[in-house]
């Protein structure tokens, strides 16, 4: 199983724990959640992701930063020697040779994105050890610098 299918899963399972709290008190109709349902049809996002909204925000980020990762076709300009985060799609037919390490440093930096995405979802930052406390500053960074060259 690719790395992005398991993040998928592990989000998959947050968000059934997170809907087994939250429709705890649902009746026989199912009221609450039907009211949820309509409610996200009609808006577009759940207002239960308001109860722990940094949370929502990670199980959004996490699979889709994995399946981005698995499958981005370029790079930030910026790591191979541009000033903007704009993307430079590198051509199959070009030679790869000058943009590997740039390419591998793009690959570092989404991974870094990825384990602290994980990481917030797993633990609560309170309990944070040092080295994760960094991880996830370093991921908060990377997301802020890059936030324009997410896409291919």
């Amino acid at each position: 199983m690719e790395r992005w299918q398991e993040e998928a899963k592990f989000v998959l399972k947050a968000l059934e724990e997170d809907d087994r709290v939250l429709f705890r008190d649902d009746d026989s109709e199912h009221t609450q959640h039907k009211e949820h349902d309509a409610f996200v049809r009609e808006w577009g996002f759940s207002y239960n992701d308001i109860w722990n909204l940094d949370n929502a925000m990670a199980m959004f980020l996490l699979p889709r930063m994995a399946y981005f990762r698995a499958n981005c076709m370029g790079i930030p300009s910026k790591l191979s020697g541009g000033g903007s985060t704009a993307v430079r799609i590198i051509p199959e037919d070009e030679d790869e040779d000058e943009d590997d390490e740039a390419m591998r440093e793009w690959y570092r930096i989404l991974d870094t994105i990825c384990d602290g995405c994980h990481l917030y979802l797993e633990k609560e930052p309170n309990d944070f050890t040092e080295e994760e406390a960094a991880l996830w500053q370093q991921t908060k960074q990377y997301l802020f610098d890059y936030w324009e060259a997410f896409w291919n």
